[in-house]
This record gives C-alpha cells, structure tokens and sequence, in this order.
C-alpha cells in the first residue's frame, strides 16, 4: 500500500486514525483532509489506495465528495470506506454509505479499522490481477 486518505472535519479523528494506519502500515503514507473538497484535490493527485471518507463536513459533505469520486475516471476505482457516526436514517450517511465500498460506523476500535482497510485493499488486489 501507497497511500491512505482520511477525510474528516474532526483533527481529533484524523489524528487517531493516522496513528493506527501508520503503525499498521508503516510504508505507507497517510494523506489528510479536513472536507470533502480538499479529500477530492488530494485524491486526484495522489490516487491513493483507499480514502476513508465522514459523512457530514464543511464546504463539501462526504457523500458528494464520494459521488464525485466515482465520476471522474482516474478515482472512480479507489475503495472508499464510509466512517460516520451518523444515524442509518441520516440522508448523508445513507448516500455515503451507498456509494462507499464499505462502511465502518463510529466508533470503531483499531482492530475493525484495520480489518476494514486491509479486506477492501486485499479485494483491490485481487480485482486487479
């Protein structure tokens, strides 16, 4: 793995999450963003290997983030996981959560973080050969 994008308005959130993936994954480079329209530029310049994408933020929500994503051919591959702790009946969520490859509702603990990461890149893996 090259990369991880984590998508979150929450510095707290990120800053946990990128403990755990660098820890897990010690070679791979973890990119942050504080909305969805910083995650959209950074994941076109950097394509990374998965984006973990909150649903409800600032200048640009989750779930359009996500929709964008998949419309633009050099994302529209990337795995997205949906982190959100939003309600099931929530719109954004659901949108999110629709369009997401995956979807890990916080709070999660590191072991499910992890399981989530590496079961949709082994997936990656796979579909790629």
């Amino acid at each position: 793995m090259k990369a991880v994008l984590v998508v979150d308005d929450n510095l707290a959130v990120r800053m946990v999450l990128t403990d755990f993936l660098t820890l897990a994954f010690p070679a791979a480079r973890v990119l942050q963003a504080e909305n969805g329209a910083d995650g959209l530029v950074l994941a076109q310049s950097e394509r990374p290997d998965v984006v973990l994408m909150d649903a409800e933020m600032p200048v640009l929500d989750g779930y359009a983030a996500a929709k964008q994503l998949r419309q633009m051919a050099e994302t529209r591959t990337i795995p997205i996981i949906a982190i959100s702790s939003g309600t099931s009946n929530n719109e954004l969520v659901k949108g999110l959560r629709s369009v997401a490859d995956r979807s890990l509702p916080k709070p999660f603990t590191a072991d499910e973080l992890l399981q989530t990461v590496a079961g949709v890149l082994s997936r990656q893996v796979v579909l790629s050969h």
